[in-house]
C-alpha cells in the first residue's frame, strides 16, 4: 500500500533540500493517459501556438513540429501499448532511440482529474502555505529520453514529480555542493526546491505527473502587470491604427511621442493610482486560492432551473474575500464573481460543504420567498461552477 501522509515530511524538507517519498498519485496510470490522448487530439496536424493545453513530442535530436501519428491516439489503450506501437512504425518515421512526449496545463479539460490533483495540493499547501501565484501542470509519457532544459539557469520553482510507471531519474545541481543523483520509480514522489539546477532521465516507459510553483518574485511582476495592462486595455478605445511618430523627425528639436503612447502612458497612472488593480488581485488571489493555484480552471457546466423543491448537495467549500464595506468575492473551482449585502453572507452561513437542503429551505432560512429570483440564480451560478450538486443528477462532476 502507498502511503499517502506524505505532506508533513515533504513540509520538513520545503525550501531547503530536495526529497523523495513514496506517496500515492492524484488519479491512476490508466486517467492521465486517456487525458493525454484527449489532449493530442489537436495537435495531429502540426504544432498549435498560444493555447493550453500545449504537447511537445521531444527526440534526442528536439521537437517535432508535426508528430502526427507518433501521438497517442484512441486505438493506443494505455502507456505500454503506445510504445509498442512507436516500436512497430516503419525505419524513419517512429522515434528511433527514445522519446518524450510533454503535455503542459492539460487538466482543466478534465474535471475529475483537475479536482483530484486540486484536493491534493490543498493538503500540502495548508502545511507549506498557499501559492499566491498560478501553478503550473505538466503530464509526460516517455521512454529513454533525457530532457536538460533545467541546466540552463538556476530553477525559479519549486518541482513536485509523481512518478506512475517506469524510472525518472533527476541529476540535481543545487545552489551548494556537488550534483545529486534521485531514482523515483512508479508509486514516489520527487520533490527539489527552487534554485536547484536539473537534468532528467525517462526511463522504463516512464510516466509523470508535475507541479511546478513558482517562488521567484519576479514571477509576481509578471502576474502583476498582466492585471494592470488588462486595466489599461479597458480604458482605451482603439482605433486599429499603430502609433507612429513623424518622418523625417523635426529638424529644431526632439520629435514629440505620438499622441497614442501618451494615452497609454496616462490610463497606466490612472490605473496604478485607482481602485480597480487592487480589486482585480484580490480576485484573481481569491480564484487562485479555491483551486489551489491550478490554472486554468475547468468551463463551467450546462445550466439547469432549479425548483422549490429541488435538494441540493454542497461539495465544495466557498472561499470568501472582503472585497470593501458589504461586498465580498466569492470563489468556487478556480472561478470568482463578486457578491455584495447581507443576504449573502446569510447564504454563505447555509452552505457548507456535505450538507443536502433543498431550494426552499435555503429560501426561508435566509427569510426570503422560495421562489426568490436572487437566491435561485445564486444557487445556479455555484451548480454551473460546480460548488454544488443536484443530489440524484447523473451531470455532477460533468
Amino acid at each position: 500500500m502507498i502511503a499517502t501522509d506524505w505532506t508533513e515530511p515533504l513540509a520538513r524538507a520545503w525550501g531547503k533540500e530536495p526529497a523523495l517519498l513514496r506517496a500515492a498519485a492524484p488519479a491512476d496510470l490508466g486517467h492521465l493517459h486517456r487525458t493525454i490522448v484527449a489532449a493530442c487530439e489537436s495537435f495531429r496536424a502540426g504544432t498549435v501556438f498560444r493555447t493550453f493545453p500545449q504537447v511537445r513530442f521531444h527526440t534526442p535530436l528536439g521537437w517535432l513540429g508535426a508528430p502526427g501519428r507518433l501521438l497517442p491516439d484512441a486505438a493506443d489503450p494505455s502507456p505500454a501499448g503506445y510504445r509498442a506501437r512507436l516500436r512497430r512504425e516503419p525505419p524513419g518515421s517512429g522515434p528511433d532511440a527514445g522519446f518524450l512526449l510533454s503535455v503542459r496545463q492539460p487538466l482543466h479539460t478534465d474535471y475529475p482529474l483537475w479536482s483530484a490533483v486540486r484536493d491534493t495540493l490543498t493538503e500540502l499547501w495548508r502545511q507549506v502555505g498557499w501559492p499566491c501565484l498560478p501553478v503550473e501542470a505538466e503530464l509526460t509519457e516517455g521512454d529513454d529520453c533525457t530532457r536538460v532544459r533545467g541546466l540552463a539557469v538556476d530553477s525559479e520553482h519549486a518541482v513536485l514529480t509523481w512518478v506512475l510507471d517506469g524510472v525518472l531519474e533527476v541529476e540535481l545541481h543545487e545552489v551548494a555542493g556537488g550534483p545529486r543523483v534521485l531514482r523515483a520509480a512508479a508509486g514516489e514522489l520527487l520533490y527539489w526546491p527552487e534554485g536547484s539546477r536539473w537534468r532528467e532521465r525517462h526511463l522504463d516507459g516512464c510516466t509523470t505527473l508535475r507541479i511546478s510553483v513558482p517562488r521567484a518574485q519576479r514571477l509576481a511582476t509578471g502576474a502583476v502587470k498582466n492585471l494592470l495592462a488588462e486595466d489599461v486595455r479597458d480604458r482605451l478605445e482603439y482605433d486599429g491604427t499603430v502609433p507612429c511618430l513623424p518622418y523625417p523627425p523635426p529638424a529644431d528639436g526632439p520629435a514629440a511621442p505620438a499622441p497614442a503612447v501618451i494615452a497609454v502612458g496616462e490610463a497606466t497612472r490612472a490605473a496604478v493610482g485607482g481602485a480597480q488593480l487592487p480589486a482585480a488581485l484580490r480576485t484573481r488571489w481569491a480564484a487562485w486560492c479555491s483551486s489551489a493555484g491550478l490554472e486554468p480552471a475547468p468551463e463551467p457546466r450546462a445550466d439547469v432551473p432549479l425548483v422549490p423543491g429541488q435538494r441540493l448537495r454542497v461539495v465544495r467549500a466557498i472561499v470568501r474575500v472582503p472585497d470593501g464595506p458589504g461586498r465580498r468575492i466569492w470563489a468556487v473551482n478556480g472561478h470568482a464573481f463578486p457578491i455584495g449585502g447581507a443576504a449573502g453572507e446569510r447564504i454563505a452561513q447555509q452552505l457548507w460543504p456535505g450538507r443536502e437542503l433543498t431550494v426552499g429551505e435555503l429560501c426561508r432560512a435566509v427569510g426570503a420567498d422560495e421562489h426568490n429570483g436572487v437566491v435561485t440564480a445564486l444557487l445556479r451560478k455555484l451548480y454551473r461552477l460546480r460548488g454544488i450538486d443536484l443530489t440524484g443528477d447523473e451531470r455532477t462532476d460533468g
